[in-house]
Parts: C-alpha cells; sequence; structure tokens
C-alpha cells in the first residue's frame, strides 16, 4: 500500500535546511521515507507559513528543497462552521497553519499528519484524530514496521544487488545462449535493484538465483491467476565449479525459508531445454509439478502452504516430499533423540553451526555437501532398529552445547557392512573415502537418510530435564509425545 504523508513545517525546516547538522531521527525519518512506499506531501498552507520565515537564508533553501514533494491539490476548505464543530482556536496565522494541516487529515486527504508540535497533538487527542497523527518517534516507528524483513540467507549464501556482477562474465554464457536477449534483461531489473542468492567471489559469481516476488501472476500461458503471492526463481543455476556440492538444493532452501518467512504461498520457476534434466528431477522431489507451459519453457510449482484435504492419503513420507518444508507431526508420528558429536553436528548442520557465526561464513568453499544438502545421511552405530520412514529426529549435540537446534524427517533406515552398499546409498549425500568406508563398514552402522526440515532456536539439557527426559542422552532414545508437545510444539 503506498501512504500519503503531510510533514508538519517543525518536520519540514529541520529535514530540509542544509546549513545545518541533521539530527539523528530526522536523518532516520530521510532514510526510512526512500526504503517505503510513502510520498509525501506539502499543504498550500505551510507554503505561506514558510513565506513568513524570518530568516531569510533558511526561507530560501528550505521553498527550493520543498519543491521535491508534491502539493496537495484541492485541499478540504476549514470554514468558521467546521472550526466550530471541531472545537480549535484559530487566534493567528501559526494556528490556522495548524488547523488547516489538521483538518485535511480529518477528510482523508492525506493517511498521516507527522508533527511535533505539542499543541497539534493535544488537539488531535481531544477530537480523537491520534490515529493519523503522530509524532516523529512514532512515525519512525511505523515506517519500520513497513519495511520488508529481512530474511537471513543461509550460511555460505550471499544476497546482492545483481548491478554487483556483470552481466559479460563467462558464467552467463549459457543463459545468454538459451534466452535471445538475456543481457538486456539482465541490466534491466539490475536496473530496478532486483536481488538475487548468490554463491560469489567478490563480482565474480558461481552460482545464482535471481527472485522476485509477484502478486497473484498467471504463469502459464492463457492460464488464470494463480489464488495468491508467488516468488518466482527467475534465474537458477550453478556454475560448473561447483556442481556437485549441493548448491542446487542450499539455493532451494534459501527460496522456501524467505517463502515461508514472507508467508508467500507459491514458489515457481521455468525450464528450458535438456541440459536443465538435474534442475527439474530436484525440483520434482521437493513438491514441484509441472503445471504447463510459458512460451518454450515448462513451468514447475510448488504450493508453500497445506489446506486440510490435502494431508489425506499421504504417508509422512509422501507429506513431506510434497509440502517440504512442512511435516507431519501428529500424534501418530513418532518422534526420537539422536545423540551427535560436535565435529559432525558442524559439517551436517552449516546453519547452526560454529562457523555459521564466523568471519567466513559467507565463503561457500569452506562447506561441504553434506552440509549443503537437504537430504542428509547419518551414519552411527547405534544399536536401535526402531527408526521408520516419515520418523522425526531431533538431533541432540553432545559434549559442547548439549542441546537440540535441528529436526530431520527419516526417509530410510538401514543396516549395512558391505562398504559399496554404504557408499551406494550416502553417495548423494556426503563424501567418504574408500579407507573412511571401510572403517565404517566394520561397525556394522546404521545408515540413516533423512530431509532436514528446520532449525530453531536451543533447546537444551535444563529444558529436557524440565520436560521428563532422565538420564544420560548417549543413544538414539524415544521422545514421549508429552515430552514432544512441551518440548517443540512452538519451535
Amino acid at each position: 500500500m503506498n501512504y500519503t504523508v503531510l510533514l508538519d513545517t517543525n518536520i519540514l525546516i529541520p529535514l530540509e535546511d542544509s546549513s545545518k547538522r541533521l539530527p539523528f531521527d530526522f536523518a532516520e525519518l530521510k532514510r526510512l521515507l526512500g526504503e517505503t512506499r510513502c510520498q509525501i506531501f506539502v499543504h498550500p498552507a505551510q507554503l505561506e507559513d514558510l513565506q513568513r520565515d524570518t530568516n531569510e537564508s533558511r526561507r530560501k533553501i528550505v521553498l527550493s528543497r520543498i519543491k521535491g514533494y508534491s502539493l496537495l491539490q484541492d485541499p478540504p476548505s476549514l470554514t468558521e462552521e467546521a472550526l466550530r464543530r471541531m472545537g480549535w482556536k484559530q487566534n493567528n496565522n501559526h494556528d490556522k497553519v495548524d488547523n488547516e494541516l489538521l483538518y485535511a487529515s480529518y477528510c482523508g486527504a492525506v493517511h498521516f499528519l507527522v508533527t511535533n508540535d505539542k499543541g497539534i497533538l493535544r488537539k488531535a487527542r481531544n477530537t480523537k484524530l491520534q490515529s493519523v497523527v503522530y509524532n516523529l518517534s512514532q512515525f519512525i516507528a511505523f515506517l519500520l514496521q513497513l519495511k520488508p524483513p529481512k530474511v537471513k540467507p543461509p550460511a555460505g549464501i550471499g544476497i546482492h544487488y545483481l548491478y554487483r556482477f556483470p552481466v559479460d562474465q563467462p558464467f552467463f554464457d549459457s543463459l545468454r545462449s538459451a534466452y535471445p536477449g538475456f543481457d538486456d534483461w539482465y541490466n534491466r531489473v539490475a536496473k530496478e535493484r532486483r536481488q538475487a542468492w548468490c554463491l560469489c567471489e567478490g563480482s565474480t559469481v558461481y552460482g545464482i538465483c535471481i527472485f522476485k516476488e509477484e502478486d497473484h501472476p498467471s504463469i502459464v500461458e492463457g492460464g488464470a491467476p494463480l489464488d495468491g503471492n508467488a516468488l518466482k526463481l527467475c534465474t537458477f543455476k550453478i556454475g560448473e565449479q561447483l556442481r556437485g556440492r549441493k548448491y542446487g538444493e542450499r539455493l532451494l532452501y534459501c527460496a522456501f525459508q524467505y517463502a515461508l518467512e514472507k508467508n508467500i504461498k507459491y514458489v515457481y520457476l521455468h525450464t528450458y531445454g535438456p541440459e536443465q534434466r538435474t534442475l527439474l528431477s530436484l525440483c520434482s522431489d521437493f513438491g514441484f509439478q509441472g503445471v504447463g507451459q510459458y512460451k518454450r519453457d515448462f513451468v514447475l510449482l510448488k504450493k508453500m502452504t497445506v489446506e486440510g484435504e490435502e494431508r489425506l492419503d499421504l504417508t509422512p513420507l509422501e507429506y513431506v516430499k510434497r509440502f517440504y518444508p512442512h511435516y507431519r507431526d501428529d500424534g501418530a508420528i513418532r518422534k526420537f533423540i539422536v545423540p551427535i558429536l560436535p565435529r559432525f553436528h558442524e559439517d551436517l548442520f552449516s546453519d547452526v553451526s560454529d562457523i555459521a557465526d564466523g568471519l567466513f561464513k559467507d565463503r561457500p568453499e569452506i562447506y561441504s555437501p553434506q552440509s549443503n544438502c537437504i537430504k542428509k545421511a547419518y551414519i552411527c552405530c547405534a544399536k536401535t532398529n526402531q527408526l521408520e520412514a516419515g520418523d522425526l529426529l531431533f538431533f541432540y549435540r553432545t559434549h559442547d552445547r548439549c542441546s537440540i537446534e535441528c529436526v530431520g524427517v527419516v526417509e530410510s533406515a538401514t543396516r549395512e557392512s558391505a562398504p559399496g552398499r554404504i557408499q551406494a546409498l550416502v553417495a548423494k549425500r556426503t563424501v567418504f573415502s574408500e579407507t573412511q568406508l571401510t572403517e565404517i563398514a566394520r561397525a556394522n552402522p546404521l545408515i540413516i537418510l533423512f530431509r532436514h526440515v528446520k532449525s530453531f532456536p536451543p533447546i537444551t539439557l535444563q529444558d529436557l530435564r524440565a520436560a521428563g527426559v532422565k538420564g544420560a542422552i548417549q543413544s538414539i532414545r524415544r521422545l514421549t509425545e508429552e515430552q514432544y508437545e512441551r518440548l517443540f510444539r512452538d519451535v
């Protein structure tokens, strides 16, 4: 929504008087007005008021600078009858300007009047206009609420404006070949200050997902508009240098988290040509479905919300595949605590790792494939054979933090002693050398394949104890439904 605002003269003069140092709150107002959808108006009565300023130098400066604002056309006429009805005194020119601004706000000529004048604020209270008349501090707080939330990208991914990356670099060659006019499009959206999730070093890009929020878009040829807002992944590419390190999943994870935090109903993208079979396969594994064509592109759509009727006839694993990152946690779903050593926790869950808080958190090369991927593997020597597809796993980091910060959904749990079979199970999720696999196989380990669905603020050992989880957490153990409700229902 675009808001219209009148700034009282006691706000305009400090804001536009370039001869003086700008106070912090006025500087903050100026910054926020430039970042939010507000149109500033000047009332004609204010021009008359400014003309009466006895400081000639300031008068000339302010009058010249407020030409950048819109003049409120045809403001409501404040008659003697209206003055009596409102109960306002008007003994001088100062009162007249105050009353004109208040009356324009009362009549709905603008959404807000911003003033630090105690007399105007008092009149606003007496005539119940507090909802449209703000002091400067209140209006700054309102503008801060208008700003879209900053969704922090996962570790290893940066969010940057496109103008940071010259389009003539080799990374974009395949896109240029596939889409005639790509360079012109890229330069145009860069000027629009479009952003992207990026894997980069300086101005050199190695992976990118350019995104755009849309309201009820029509996404296929001749199709009806979607029944909600959507996040379009306009350009999605991983460079050859980073292929095989699971950054495609990492960028999708960015998109899913962004859509969830901003209450976006759909995510969609286009694919083209046989060279994008990998992307097509990746997207289909996370709930994207083909919905038609747009020109020569195949359109993939994923719904980010879950309706009640859509829950029917789906196993817990089918549910998380279709609606990821949503998952089932009802009473029919079993929940387990899984102890994990800090070094393995660091490697698997990069977003809550010590590295993610460090100086080099945005350097993609420091993260392993298993930390980038959503579909992960965990190998342990647990004796249990209870785990089944759809179970929830809460990973308890032992020794240092003694807390739970991540949850995953089991895809499969298999005990294997053959190195080749272990390699076949985990090859797409993690990397082991032949020597490591031989050593692992000797223990007849449990190979748990799971999908990481969420990280959250730490659930501490003290929290676990308070919920009735007793004893040392040294092996996989099941949570009761009551314990789960107390610990994790609101995370």
